[in-house]
């Protein structure tokens, strides 16, 4: 929460215009070009990443979900043959990489991670007017670099099929609604819009409907400033604020309802309230390791979402984050004070400048919400998390701008000695650069030194669960191959660890070989951290992909692969 004045700078004393200006000014041209990189590298290294699990079945989805639209929706196979509940997520994304990728700009994986990453950029360049609005100058750059530094977000957004389309939509959604609230009545086109996108994340995935609580929180409070300004003359106004409000309700979902064809198969809140509840509390249960404790997937306790943010945030980010959620807090402490002292002074009727602060401080409070709400809504309903935490992956952009909350409240100290925090920081930066490309294409495991880095993580964390040091061991295997001269007419049978998909595995490969199911049968075999296949059969290890000393993926050799 903030209640507090927002200055030019954000740090609560208003600079000269021409300076303001200047500084603005400075930080786009930082903001473009950290994008500019960003897209670039992203571009250039699309192709490093292998399949995640998820994206076996999404690229199963997408044509089938296409059909159900090109052939006037006669076309049922996205309910009757794609992997089971999948059509409870909606395919508007996966039904675009199936439009896409038919233009052969690469290949069809290259093409996916392209696009993937395309959609996640976007959605972190919604944090800068989203900062520049709710906390001042220069923290729309921090939360974008903070975000492009975190190695679980940035690796993610690449080869997470649907948590990085829903962050996508989560975010150009609360950055729309800012926009909205931060006016006394919204534009038409501006409610349009809101409509549009907010249907878009109910459209990505069922808890997209979080969105429509921010939106009434945050109207409700232009209602509130409408009646202390206007008195009984603003009714007028909260007419329009309550039409604009059911206007992008509607929008979205009927928007909601044209995108995910889910919903057009019944009553659409029905439908709705079905997958909500599917995904709610998922029938998944499996074991795995939390800070070294083991964890089952459906009974993770109430601290598994924070406790992985403090294992996964770099520690800069953390820093700043808690500094930010301080800074926040004693505004709200300060606020609540003042609301206690009128209320004993002067009754009710002296909580209308209070009011008047709470309703004026909107604008930040659905930033605030859109940071914490969604985590505390999982926690209340103990709902079913796995894979670190890439379900709340959307999230991450909102601490970000709390973050970039806390530096900007450090601006005026560190203007007095500006070398040495400027220094620290490069530093910081320098390290986790330079980790990131070690990883590379692995950056989403990278752990921050709270959980002991990637090599004080290894057991205790379930890092490589998308596998992707699959992508490596084939490169490698392939070199073995070529090098050894052997299967030039008869190609190997290799099998790759990846949970119910080895059958699928060959799209990956790179070379004329076969899709192995059978550990016996396969000449090599791929294990990964997850999937440890070889383990019972005689295969015999011939090569390891590592991170810092520790092994993500192992290559064994069976059969003709040991010559036989």
């Amino acid at each position: 929460m903030a209640l507090e004045r927002v200055d030019g700078d954000g740090s609560g004393a208003r600079p000269k215009l021409g300076l303001a200006f200047a500084a603005r000014h400075a930080e786009t041209l930082l903001v473009l070009l950290v994008l500019g990189v960003a897209l670039v590298i992203g571009l250039a290294t699309a192709a490093d990443y292998g399949l995640s699990t998820d994206e076996f079945n999404t690229d199963d989805y997408g044509p089938k979900a296409l059909a159900w639209y090109t052939s006037a929706f006669a076309d049922r196979s996205q309910f009757e043959t794609v992997e089971e509940y999948l059509w409870m997520y909606g395919p508007w994304f996966q039904m675009l990489i199936a439009a896409v990728r038919p233009l052969e700009l690469a290949s069809p994986i290259t093409v996916r991670h392209a696009m993937t990453f395309l959609f996640g950029l976007a959605g972190l360049a919604a944090v800068v007017p989203m900062a520049r609005l709710t906390v001042g100058c220069w923290a729309g750059l921090t939360a974008l670099a903070l975000c492009l530094l975190t190695g679980f977000l940035y690796g993610n957004l690449f080869f997470a099929p649907i948590d990085v389309p829903f962050l996508f939509a989560m975010s150009w959604s609360t950055l729309s609604i800012v926009l909205m609230v931060r006016r006394e009545v919204p534009s038409w086109r501006l409610t349009l819009a809101t409509g549009l996108v907010t249907g878009l994340a109910i459209a990505t995935r069922s808890g997209g409907v979080i969105t429509h609580a921010y939106l009434v929180g945050g109207m409700s409070l232009c209602a509130l400033e409408a009646l202390l300004r206007h008195g009984r003359a603003g009714y007028g106004q909260l007419r329009q604020i309550a039409l604009h409000t059911l206007l992008v309700i509607l929008v979205a979902w009927l928007t909601a309802i044209a995108l995910w064809p889910w919903l057009q198969t019944g009553h659409p809140l029905i439908q709705f309230l079905e997958a909500y509840r599917h995904f709610a509390m998922l029938d998944t249960s499996f074991e795995f390791q939390n800070w070294g404790r083991r964890t089952f997937t459906d009974n993770v306790p109430a601290w598994y979402i924070p406790g992985q943010l403090l294992a996964r945030l770099p520690e800069g980010f953390l820093a700043l984050l808690l500094l930010g959620m301080a800074v926040w807090i004693g505004a709200a402490g300060s606020w609540t004070r003042a609301t206690l002292g009128a209320l004993r002074r002067s009754g009710v009727l002296g909580l209308r400048p209070v009011a008047a602060e709470l309703a004026g401080s909107r604008a930040v409070l659905v930033v605030s919400v859109a940071a914490f709400g969604p985590i505390g809504v999982l926690i209340l309903q103990g709902s079913t998390l796995y894979d670190g935490v890439r379900h709340v992956l959307f999230v991450i952009p909102m601490l970000a701008i709390v973050a970039a909350r806390g530096f900007t409240s450090l601006l005026p100290f560190l203007r007095r000695l500006p070398i040495v925090p400027a220094a620290l920081g490069v530093a910081h930066t320098a390290v986790i650069a330079v980790t990131l490309v070690i990883l590379h294409p692995l950056e989403y495991i990278a752990m921050n030194s709270l959980a002991g880095g990637v090599a004080g993580a290894y057991g205790r964390f379930d890092l490589d669960y998308w596998n992707m040091a699959v992508p490596e061991a084939l490169r490698r295997l392939e070199d073995r191959i070529d090098a050894e001269g052997r299967f030039a007419g008869d190609p190997p049978r290799v099998l790759v660890c990846l949970g119910w998909r080895e059958q699928l595995a060959g799209v990956m490969f790179r070379r004329n070989w076969i899709a192995e199911t059978d550990p016996h049968k396969a000449d090599y075999l791929i294990a990964t951290e997850r999937w440890p296949c070889a383990d019972g059969t005689t295969a015999v290890l011939v090569d390891e992909v590592t991170r810092f000393g520790r092994p993500f993926a192992h290559i064994y050799a069976n059969r003709r692969g040991l010559g036989e």
